[in-house]
């Protein structure tokens, strides 16, 4: 089931997002390796024409749909690097996912699709810690 939540600043379409500490039924932007809650709309907030488009799912204070937690949870991701199917991903710099790395890494989604850097892949919502 999405979820709508505010942006607490700017969102990108199918990236991480996690709870914003500062302000409930808020989101931000996930880190690199940081918390994840769940993964932003598809969609862009603007039509894709007249140059009014400008890329992001939602920024401050706008409305953002957000796949969290819950009953299979399956969604688009947009990956920052190679991945195979079945791995587990978390979030890098940019909020896209990438294969964990190491032992504790937080990851928040499992790869159902292969890809490369760059492609929005299905994947299913899974939290945890790798290797915990």
């Amino acid at each position: 089931m999405a979820h709508t939540r505010v942006a607490g600043g700017d969102i990108y379409p199918a990236r991480f997002v996690r709870l914003d500490p500062s302000a409930d039924g808020k989101v931000l932007a996930a880190g690199a390796g940081g918390l994840v809650w769940g993964i932003s709309q598809p969609g862009t907030r603007m039509p894709p024409f007249d140059g009014l488009d400008d890329g992001k799912a939602a920024i401050a204070g706008e409305n953002v749909r957000v796949f969290g937690p819950g009953e299979d949870q399956r969604c688009m991701l947009e990956i920052g690097a190679d991945v195979t199917r079945g791995q587990l991903l978390k979030s890098d710099t940019n909020s896209k996912g990438v294969p964990v790395s190491a032992n504790n890494d937080v990851y928040g989604a499992v790869a159902l699709a292969s890809g490369k850097a760059g492609d929005l892949i299905e994947v299913e919502i899974r939290i945890g810690y790798y290797g915990a």
